[in-house]
């Protein structure tokens, strides 16, 4: 097995663009900083709250509530109704310590109609998706992860592959020196996840084979500072075999993080993105026409815990560069809070958040490229369960509550209002894919959307959860679709199983 291992990251590790290796090496170089870790160990750093915690409810990452209250969105120490379940740190604990074995199993149930606002175009399914992974660490500093993955769809629609079908995949392989969690100092090489913000660059754990990445993340570490810098390509799903990056599709940046920014229990994060394309649409709302992008993104996010009740946030991003023979001028806007009544029967927890990204003015003829790029975002529930919209030429609102019956169910309700940024634009989904292209003005109010869902958690490891999202169109798509409304639903089984973790 180890064999196997290191000969799979042989490969791989060849197969690293050269500039990854460059920016690498010039990384190294600079490490002497006693700066901070940015990791991935945990949801924590994607979150929209401080300290791994959600401004809206828990949809955004139903796994957030396994192994530990630390991370959940309203922690709870009371014992669970059931009796663990967790073999893989059985396993654990008859194996060396330098063993480490961890596993995840999800199934979900889900179905919809009218996609993409056509009416009829209709589809349920069955999706599974496992994960097994072996880590080796032999001193505390170095580590060796791989980790398999298969995702599968049963009872589809045709085409069936990607995202929901991607079988026996590699979806982590890498070298790791130094623990982000524990040590000032910390490199990981290989196949990895890196979740840092969910609005620009994520794993997007939704989809069934959700995100990893070829990459080179060095982590540096002080008390209160923290700061990421990495060199990435995105993997490219493939039904079968071991998934390859995009040669030439890069992401480059440093991602940083200063705890208690001005008042206590508070982050700061600025970040710089340098995202560089061989081959992009330049303008997806009117064609298929592709050019060469250079795209530069900063932004910083503000997150906060004012008391133990109350969470507030908010997020500015400006992109620029160029995408074929255009100039690129876009930027995006997050604002949020959030507070529960933690003296109330059922602690009910209310929410609201304002989201807006640009559009093109006129698509047509405007030679600036004004449509905000979401790069790799967290897609489920970024605008809504779902999952309509991408974080393109959009303006949203929401608001909702959690309850909380019982220690451990939660219960929400939200609803969500639309608009065009600009209404000459296209409305896009997740993918940065045109839906809608409305080439004379109609009105702005795309429409509207109440999304209802519970989890439940039987144990440490184990959650269950269903749902479901009906949306209402507005004149903004009145006189251009076939069908003004989309429903969604879904129900889920979450296992995961850290091992020694």
């Amino acid at each position: 097995m180890q064999i196997a291992f290191y000969a799979v990251m042989s490969t791989f590790l060849r197969r690293l663009p050269l500039s990854i290796s460059a920016v690498l090496f010039l990384i190294a170089i600079a490490a002497g900083l006693p700066l901070a870790a940015q990791d991935d160990i945990t949801t924590q750093n994607a979150t929209s709250a401080f300290n791994g915690a959600y401004i809206t409810g828990p949809e955004a990452n139903p796994l957030s509530f396994l192994n530990g209250a630390a991370w959940r969105t309203t922690g709870n120490p009371a014992p669970y109704d059931f009796h663990d379940f967790a073999p893989a740190t059985y396993v654990d604990a008859k194996l060396p310590k330098w063993i480490d074995l961890q596993a995840e199993e999800r199934f979900r149930y889900e179905g919809y109609s009218n996609s993409s606002f056509k009416a009829k175009v209709d589809d349920s399914y069955l999706l599974n998706r496992f994960r097994f992974q072996v880590d080796l660490r032999t001193p505390s500093w170095f580590r060796v992860t791989a980790q398999v993955q298969d995702a599968r769809a049963g009872l589809q629609n045709p085409p069936i592959g990607p995202p929901n079908t991607v079988r026996w995949d590699l979806k982590k392989a890498y070298v790791e020196i130094g623990a982000p969690d524990k040590h000032w100092f910390s490199l990981r090489v290989g196949r990895q996840l890196i979740n840092y913000n969910n609005t620009i660059i994520a794993n997007s754990e939704w989809r069934n084979q959700a995100r990893s990445y070829d990459a080179a993340v060095l982590n540096l570490n002080a008390k209160r500072e923290h700061l990421g810098i990495l060199a990435a390509s995105a993997v490219v799903p493939q039904a079968y075999g071991v998934s390859p990056h995009q040669e030439g599709n890069n992401i480059y940046g440093a991602y940083g993080r200063i705890d208690d920014f001005l008042v206590p229990h508070s982050n700061l994060e600025p970040f710089f993105l340098w995202r560089v394309q061989p081959a992009e649409v330049v303008e997806p709302a009117k064609s298929k026409t592709t050019g060469k992008e250079n795209e530069k993104v900063g932004g910083v996010r503000f997150k906060a815990q004012a008391h133990k009740a109350f969470d507030y946030g908010g997020e500015l991003i400006y992109e620029g560069g160029t995408v074929g023979t255009q100039s690129i001028g876009a930027w995006a806007a997050q604002g949020g809070a959030a507070y529960q009544f933690l003296d109330v029967a059922a602690k009910p927890r209310v929410f609201t958040q304002y989201d807006y990204a640009s559009g093109n003015s006129n698509p047509a003829t405007n030679a600036k490229h004004s449509t905000f790029d979401t790069i790799y975002p967290t897609a489920h529930d970024r605008l809504g369960i779902a999952d309509l919209f991408g974080a393109q030429n959009i303006e949203s609102v929401r608001a909702g509550s959690t309850v909380e019956p019982h220690r451990r169910l939660s219960l929400t309700v939200q609803g969500l209002d639309f608009w065009a940024a600009s209404v000459l634009d296209s409305i896009y989904n997740t993918s940065g894919s045109s839906i809608v292209y409305n080439k004379t003005a109609h009105g702005r109010h795309v429409g509207a959307e109440i999304d209802g869902y519970s989890w439940y958690e039987l144990n440490k490891h184990f959650n269950l959860g269903g749902g479901v999202g009906y949306f209402g169109g507005g004149q903004f798509l009145s006189n251009v679709t076939t069908s003004h409304s989309y429903t969604y639903y879904y129900f889920a089984l979450n296992f995961k199983d850290n091992g020694k973790k």
